[in-house]
């Protein structure tokens, strides 16, 4: 199997321990940056598979209320690096600002860290990644969507209902069908087959469900 390359960007150091033992070698080669300039330069210079991002990094000018994370997140976005938000923030439209408008693939609350449930988030992450419709062969329809919207369709096209996916994903009901609307509008079709037909058509295959 292909060592998946992870960036973690934290600026605790126990944190960034519990990364390593969590995302253990051989299967994953961590690099770790503990502030946005250090996990901005990664970003511009390397290749990964999976980001693991703290929206609070610690800053000189304003350690009490700094989102240098947002930015990292959007560098992480253009680069289709699927991400997961590990922060100590839990406000509603904070969470809904990472999916909404930077596609990241969860958020997990630090007061609420599940290690075993961590590990399988980053498994999946890298696994959709990977699994994903090819970068620069994806038709204008599908390079439309934002990465979250093409994890829902690949979700879709697996038969998962709007409760599956939430599930899958870790989000709401009622953000999942605000995805599918998004998807449809950009897609220009009227339902859930004509997405998923637009999707096989471009090479986008879904991986089996479990139990298949």
């Amino acid at each position: 199997m292909e060592k998946q390359i992870v960036l973690v960007i934290e600026d605790n150091a126990q944190w960034r321990e519990m990364y390593a033992e969590l995302l253990p070698e051989p299967a994953y080669e961590l690099r770790f940056a503990a502030s946005y300039a250090e996990g901005r330069g990664e970003l511009q210079r390397g290749a990964f598979h999976l980001a693991i991002v703290d929206l609070n990094l610690a800053s000189t000018e304003a350690r009490q209320d700094n989102r240098d994370g947002y930015r990292l997140l959007q560098a992480a976005q253009q680069r289709r690096v699927p991400t997961i938000v590990v922060s100590g923030m839990d406000d509603p439209d904070e969470v809904d600002r990472a999916y909404e408008e930077h596609g990241v693939f969860a958020f997990v609350e630090k007061a609420l860290f599940d290690r075993k449930a961590f590990q399988q988030l980053a498994e999946d992450a890298v696994r959709l990644g990977t699994t994903g419709p090819a970068d620069q062969e994806t038709p204008a329809q599908l390079q439309e969507l934002t990465d979250r919207e093409r994890e829902v369709l690949l979700l879709m096209a697996q038969g998962y209902t709007n409760r599956q996916i939430g599930e899958a994903l870790l989000i709401t009901p009622n953000t999942v069908k605000k995805h599918v609307d998004h998807i449809l509008q950009k897609l220009r079709v009227s339902n859930r087959a004509g997405a998923v037909s637009v999707a096989l058509q471009a090479g986008m295959r879904p991986a089996a469900r479990p139990g298949e």
